[in-house]
């Protein structure tokens, strides 16, 4: 039997999430409260504690909407057809419409994680760090396919998985601070081909 949606707690979810979000990017996650985020939503507080436990499991719903989307993207790139430098470039291009489309909740992972320890508990710290665990292996999983190939010369997947999302990040960063200047797409797609140029035979 085929999975039956449920239009109205979508929405829901869909407007508290949108009003959290707005709240958390302004106040920050300790200022705001879920009385401000129910008002903000135009719901009540209960309606809230009915999908989240707690502002702290709201959050993290937040974050892990950015990162599923992320990880979903790489692991699809990973078993997608063609060479691989092909499903690096087109990994590239989805990864900046990502960004592009998602930007607010590229900037409230980003304050997020720089502590997220102190927002988050030990649980929720983890499942952060396990999307992170399964980036990089998509990455890595990559670049042994290419050396298995011979698209690739020989070298050490786990470290140039490490080196790639090291550049993506900072490049997020920049882009964040820089978005008049600077080109999300332009840049990733640049810098993705230098880097498979310097990696391949």
């Amino acid at each position: 039997m085929a999975r039956r949606e449920n239009p109205v707690k979508e929405l829901r979810q869909k407007q508290i999430k949108e009003a959290a979000l707005r709240l958390f990017s302004e106040r920050g996650f300790h200022n705001t409260t879920i009385s401000q985020i129910s008002q903000a939503a135009d719901l009540g507080k209960g309606t809230i504690y009915w999908y989240w436990k707690s502002k702290e499991e709201l959050a993290f719903s937040l974050v892990e909407d950015m990162l599923r989307d992320f990880a979903m993207l790489i692991e699809a790139a990973r078993k997608e057809a063609g060479t691989v430098a092909e499903r690096f470039e087109k990994l590239v291009e989805e990864v900046a419409e990502l960004y592009y489309r998602e930007t607010e909740y590229l900037r409230l992972l980003w304050k997020f994680r720089v502590d997220r320890s102190y927002i988050f508990n030990e649980d929720y710290t983890e499942k952060v760090t396990s999307y992170y665990v399964r980036m990089r292996q998509a990455l890595e999983d990559m670049l042994e396919q290419g050396m298995t190939r011979g698209e690739f010369r020989e070298m050490n997947a786990k470290r140039m998985a490490f080196i790639l999302l090291g550049i993506v990040e900072g490049l997020e960063l920049e882009w964040l601070e820089n978005e008049e200047e600077l080109s999300m797409r332009e840049a990733l797609a640049e810098v993705m081909s230098i880097v498979v140029a310097s990696i391949s035979r």
